[in-house]
């Protein structure tokens, strides 16, 4: 888009400049620290969806980890982690996400289409789909194919197939298990040990004698196969408002984020009739949507949103009147934009390549694939200690939430360091210096994992505060915080806490005023029982009566 354009400047507050200008700074930062290919990547991605640039890159991330998952695992102490990068990003409406997937998707699936080529003669094995009756089928069945799964109605049953009854030709077999085979006569031919070579061979030439019987016919859902999960409407998708047919969908997209290397990965569901369906998605997901109703609510509460990096922006409205203002300039013109989709595709595909003949080179041993050098894990505990920094000053209702995403943000940032480490690996001339994954990479990815890391605390702290105002919410998060250790707080068979103690550990995160202060706003609410003993004073919320 041409910012060069005239139109009349939309009004900001001294705030919203202040704020605008800070996220400018910070992009140019981590725009420039950017390996390369995800840098050139990004500025595509921005000509056509404005101001995009951190959901630009991330999504770069996604395609890249989910190509190299079949040839990297990354140790991490005990346990081992694969490349994929599971992304949503939460923005305002009409600022550019389904602009953005009109060119990510594209790319995606030109890749994916080479990927898949037969010709290529690239294919990795697929060991857990089972594989087709028909001979004629072994090759399809027997690889991996990547697509893009991109819809906004299902129900959990098509998410993850199940089993059709059907009449089939079935395979007729003899008491020993051999098959039983039809010669041109319709004489039946038995298997035997000592047949002859002419016997043999009339034998193995033959039809084999089938059946037709009611069978079980295994139908595969969406969610199975390697590729992209795509969200456009992520708000749809069951996670922020379950419905009777998507009551599954956070159990399922919580699995499938489990790492790759185990099986607990697996999505399996006993149907009511058929067998145990087994579902063997490899997917990374992409997800976009607007801030729906109780998204603080879900963010806290809802482990699948904690699994993903995400990027949440409450867009000024400067910045929207802009974009309005450029889309209205553009009324009524065709305009042509050169998006460089089979440029990118090939590039993303000489990676993929790359990737596999330095597997294929370890040993097929996905655990040898990179390397890490001695400040890799010195650069991670800076990244980390940033975090916390930023997080030490913001209310304790905002502190708990932003902490239940650390863990998960810290195991991105390890996963994105590597990817970064692989997007500059081709362009290294000597294979030796390939593939090994230092400090630098791990600030290279930090730039962007902090950003977002900010930007949900920010979020929060915003939103915490709007909802008061609203009236949305009626808890502050001092009270949030009060109810939370009440609710968590030893208690005895009754119910009841002790006062004095419990005033002891909230003073450890609020003021004494705020305390008895709270204490004073709940009873006169009367949503406390009163048990006094001598002079101890034991109370009970009266919601957990029993």
């Amino acid at each position: 888009m041409n910012e060069n354009e005239n139109y009349e400047e939309f009004e900001m507050s001294k705030e919203e400049e202040e704020h605008l200008n800070k996220v400018d700074e910070i992009t140019k930062i981590f725009n420039t620290n950017l390996p390369s290919f995800i840098r050139r990547f990004q500025e595509d991605a921005v000509k056509v969806s404005f101001k995009n640039d951190i959901p630009a890159a991330l999504s770069c991330f996604v395609l890249l980890g989910q190509i190299v998952k079949d040839f990297v695992q990354i140790p991490n102490g005990r346990s081992i982690e694969d490349s994929r990068v599971h992304f949503c990003q939460i923005q305002t409406s009409g600022s550019g996400k389904s602009t953005l997937w009109n060119f990510v998707g594209p790319v995606s699936k030109r890749l994916f289409e080479k990927i898949n080529d037969p010709t290529n003669n690239i294919h990795v094995m697929d060991y857990n789909i089972p594989i087709g009756t028909d001979e004629d089928d072994n090759n399809e069945y027997g690889v991996k194919k990547f697509d893009v799964m991109s819809t906004t109605e299902y129900t959990d049953a098509a998410l993850i197939g199940g089993f059709e009854e059907i009449f089939a030709d079935v395979p007729v077999k003899d008491n020993a298990g051999n098959l039983i085979k039809v010669n041109e006569n319709g004489g039946e031919l038995r298997y035997r040990d000592n047949m002859t070579d002419e016997q043999t061979t009339e034998y193995n030439n033959a039809h084999t004698k089938t059946k037709r019987e009611l069978t079980w016919v295994r139908e595969a859902g969406l969610l199975e196969g390697s590729g992209i999960a795509h969200w456009d409407e992520f708000e749809y998708s069951g996670i922020f408002k379950q419905s009777q047919n998507k009551e599954q969908a956070i159990v399922y997209l919580n699995t499938l984020m489990n790492t790759l290397a185990g099986e607990s990965w697996v999505i399996s569901k006993k149907l009511k009739r058929g067998e145990m369906m087994e579902c063997f998605c490899e997917r990374s997901i992409l997800a976009m949507t607007y801030p729906p109703e109780k998204l603080v609510k879900v963010v806290a509460n809802k482990g699948v949103l904690q699994r993903m990096i995400l990027f949440i922006w409450d867009v000024p409205e400067p910045i929207l009147d802009k974009m309005r203002r450029m889309q209205i300039l553009k009324a009524g013109e065709l305009e042509e934009i050169d998006q460089p989709i089979d440029e990118f595709a090939d590039e993303f595909f000489e990676i993929y390549q790359c990737v596999k003949e330095r597997f294929e080179e370890v040993g097929k041993d996905p655990l040898k694939t990179m390397k890490f050098t001695k400040d890799f894990t010195q650069t991670l505990m800076l990244e980390y200690e940033t975090m916390q920094e930023f997080i030490q000053d913001t209310a304790p209702a905002v502190r708990k939430i932003a902490s239940n995403f650390t863990t998960r943000m810290l195991k991105i940032l390890i996963k994105m360091a590597v990817l970064c480490s692989i997007a500059e690996a081709k362009f290294i001339s000597n294979k030796q210096k390939r593939f090994i994954v230092s400090g630098r990479n791990v600030r290279q990815a930090g730039n962007i994992v902090r950003q977002c890391y900010n930007t949900l605390v920010l979020w929060l702290e915003r939103s915490l505060k709007v909802s008061r105002r609203t009236g949305t919410q009626t808890q502050s998060p001092n009270e949030q915080m009060f109810l939370e250790t009440i609710k968590g707080f030893k208690k005895d068979n009754e119910g009841f806490f002790s006062k004095k103690e419990v005033i002891k550990e909230l003073q450890k995160s609020m003021a004494r005023a705020t305390i008895h202060r709270l204490f004073g706003k709940y009873k006169t609410k009367n949503m406390f029982e009163e048990n006094k003993v001598g002079r101890s004073v034991y109370l009970k919320l009266k919601e957990e009566k029993k």
